[in-house]
Parts: structure tokens; C-alpha cells; sequence
């Protein structure tokens, strides 16, 4: 059948669709960032399927309040609505579905940094798998656990860039000048690193992490594989095998080190393996704090995904 030019031309529907997704994605995320509470509570409905009156409406609210957390985020950071790149729709249903199940201020906030983090345009941060099981899994008290981690973490980086330091011409023959200097430099490092650690104390206090009772307060993180233990730093020996050795007095000296070598080593895998009695301990000497734990290199990585820089 000729076309006698009323006929639209035929065009292929599949070249776009990709396309076409991300943008229906995007217009429904920026629904939910920018309608008010009771519009996009009808959004998240229709978005994770909530079913139940009571249920729903609970729901509804967890995500309307982790969503403007999301927005308040992407404000922070500069970043403009239209300029967002949605998560796949999966992803999108995944974090939906777990921001709405979250009653936790602390845990939402989790799920809202990992949320914006996805949503930035120049961000490699994506809705992992690993990282929707761990926040699935977190209690109230890990996820101050992993707050307050994050925070040390900026305290130390901060504190180390506005430590000052002087460096005298020569350091037998220190003028009277360049100590008085020296001096100052070290009162004012000194309360630089009282002020972090009244800091961290405070936070640690508000969390109520400060003084932890349960045993078993680490054993998730660590499970997760978003802890560990911090090291054990032992006194380094210089050792006295040789390619021969020449007498008895040797062998034993060499059998002393070969055992307390032997017996620091069993001393870090015990400490590996047993549970964190608590966070931190006040140092032996000075103003310190001696932390029990630390982020694992997939805890950091998971700290700042969730937007805990």
C-alpha cells in the first residue's frame, strides 16, 4: 500500500529505551524529592508495594523522612535535581524498600547518604549489593558505632592538618628565640588534640558508647566485615641466628627470641579473635585514647559510600 503521506513513518522503538527508563526513574525519584509528604507518600507506596493500612502508613513515613534527608544531602553537596543520575531500577527498589522498613534516625541516615551518593552525577558510588545487606542488618547501636568511627577518622585528618611544626636551624644550638616558638607550637598542638578528644568523648557519651556493657555489641560489624580489631604493636628485636652459631649461650639466646616471638604472635591471634570488651580506653600516659577497633579497608570504603567523608 503506497503511503500517501498521512501515514506516520515507522521508527525503531528499541534504539532509546534505555534511555527512556532512566528518564521515567529519574522523573519518579525527583517526585519523591520534591512533592510534599502526603503526595509522595502515595509514590512510595506505589513504588515498594506496601500493603496494610497501619503498616503503610509507617512505612510511607520512614521513607518520606529518609527521602528528605536524601534531598538535604544533595543540597549540601550542591547538587541540582535535574541534574541527578538515577540508580537502576532494582537499585532503586532496593533502597526504597529498606529506607521504608528504617525507624532509626542514625540507620536512616545511613541508607540516605548511600541514597545521594548513587544520585550524584560526578560519584562512583553505586547501590552494591553488599553495602543494601549490611544496612539491612544494622542495629541502632552499629550504626552509631560506624558514625562515630567516621568521625574519629575526620578528627585525626583535621587535627593532623592544622598541627603546626617548627624546624630550628640547628638543633645543637637552639636559639632562645626558636624554643620560646617550639614552645608555643607545642601548647597550641597540645590543645588542639584535648579539644579532639573532648570531641570525641562527647559524641561517644551521646551514642552511649562510651561505656559499652553487652558482649557481644561488636559482633555484626565485625561479621560484616566492617570492623577489626587494631593491632598489637610489639618491641622489635634484632635477631641472633646466624649461619652458624658458635655456642651454647647462642642457642639459647636464639631459642628466647624464637619464643617470645612465638608468644607475641599467639597474643595477636587470641586478641584477633576475642570480642572487643569496649571502644576506647583512656591511655596510660597523656591525654590519648587507645581505640579497640577500627575501620577494615571495606569499612571505609563503605563509610564513605554512605557519605561519612
Amino acid at each position: 500500500m503506497a503511503n500517501d503521506g498521512k501515514e506516520k513513518p515507522k521508527v525503531s522503538l528499541d534504539v532509546s529505551i534505555g534511555k527512556e527508563i532512566d528518564a521515567a526513574l529519574g522523573d519518579v525519584i525527583r517526585g519523591l524529592l520534591k512533592k510534599p509528604a502526603k503526595e509522595a507518600g502515595n509514590l512510595l507506596a506505589a513504588s515498594i508495594g506496601i500493603l496494610g493500612d497501619r503498616v503503610k502508613r509507617k512505612r510511607e513515613l520512614n521513607a518520606q523522612l529518609a527521602m528528605d534527608e536524601v534531598r538535604k544531602k544533595l543540597d549540601a553537596n550542591g547538587i541540582d535535581m535535574k541534574d541527578i543520575t538515577p540508580p537502576k531500577e532494582e537499585e532503586l527498589h532496593l533502597l526504597l524498600n529498606g529506607m521504608s522498613l528504617t525507624d532509626d534516625a542514625n540507620v536512616r541516615d545511613l541508607w540516605a547518604g548511600l541514597f545521594a551518593k548513587a544520585l550524584e552525577p560526578n560519584s562512583d558510588v553505586t547501590a552494591e549489593r553488599p553495602f543494601i545487606s549490611i544496612l539491612e542488618s544494622l542495629s541502632p547501636m552499629d550504626a552509631k558505632v560506624i558514625d562515630l568511627l567516621a568521625f574519629i577518622q575526620q578528627t585525626e585528618r583535621n587535627l593532623k592538618a592544622r598541627a603546626k611544626y617548627f624546624t630550628p636551624g640547628d638543633y645543637a644550638k637552639i636559639s632562645p628565640d626558636e624554643k620560646e616558638q617550639m614552645d608555643a607550637f607545642q601548647q597550641e598542638n597540645s590543645a588542639m588534640q584535648h579539644e579532639a578528644i573532648t570531641a570525641i568523648k562527647d559524641r561517644a557519651n551521646d551514642y552511649g558508647l562510651a561505656d559499652i556493657e553487652s558482649p557481644s555489641w561488636a559482633d555484626n560489624l565485625m561479621r560484616q566485615g566492617i570492623i577489626e580489631r587494631t593491632p598489637i604493636h610489639h618491641r622489635q628485636h634484632t635477631s641472633s641466628f646466624a649461619p652458624r652459631i658458635q655456642d651454647d649461650e647462642d642457642i639459647l639466646r636464639a631459642f628466647a627470641e624464637l619464643h617470645e616471638k612465638l608468644k607475641g604472635m599467639e597474643q595477636i591471634a587470641e586478641r584477633n579473635a576475642s570480642p572487643p570488651e569496649r571502644l576506647f580506653s583512656q591511655h596510660m600516659f597523656g591525654p590519648r585514647l587507645n581505640l579497640e577497633i577500627q575501620f577494615t579497608e571495606f569499612g571505609k570504603r563503605f563509610s564513605t559510600s554512605c557519605g561519612l567523608d
